[in-house]
């Protein structure tokens, strides 16, 4: 397998080299065909014909020229988006970062009312119902602890 793999390496990697050969070939071939066929016109007629070569030639370097210029512009504009694109993106992510900060602000606040209005109503609904709070259930343990510790010396002293 690894003979195979060599081989076709070898075959891609003289590939361009066989390719340009073959391309300066046909070039060389075409240009002894383009001169016996020049040959065989009148002076007038091969005078006409080269002309028309050098002004086909002028326009082919021209249109390779207007395509450059063309190119050049064309990745002149993609820059442009590209920086319109980048600084779109960017500012939507401001927003949408200052979008949260002010959902979190408004959560906040409405959660602080909602604790506010809760606490409110459970402290009246305790004061109405009479619940111990805390405090006075600290105070009634302590005082059962008190009395608890005083019944075992009344049953001494009995």
């Amino acid at each position: 397998m690894a003979t195979k793999r060599t081989k076709r390496r070898a075959v891609l990697t003289a590939l361009p080299k066989r390719i340009e050969k073959v391309q300066a070939d046909a070039s060389k071939a075409i240009n002894r065909g383009y001169k016996a066929t020049l040959q065989l016109l009148p002076p007038t007629s091969r005078k006409v014909v080269r002309d028309l070569g050098s002004q086909l030639d002028g326009a082919a370097s021209e249109l390779r020229a207007r395509g450059r210029k063309v190119l050049r512009g064309v990745e002149r504009r993609s820059e442009q988006v590209a920086e319109q694109v980048e600084a779109a993106v960017a500012g939507a992510e401001r927003r949408s970062e200052r979008a949260v900060r002010n959902l979190e602000r408004e959560s906040a606040k409405w959660l602080e009312a909602f604790e506010t209005g809760a606490r409110k109503v459970l402290s009246a609904v305790t004061e109405r119902l009479d619940i111990a709070s805390a405090h006075d259930v600290a105070a009634l343990s302590r005082r059962v602890a008190n009395l608890e510790r005083k019944i075992p010396a009344r049953k001494r002293a009995a």
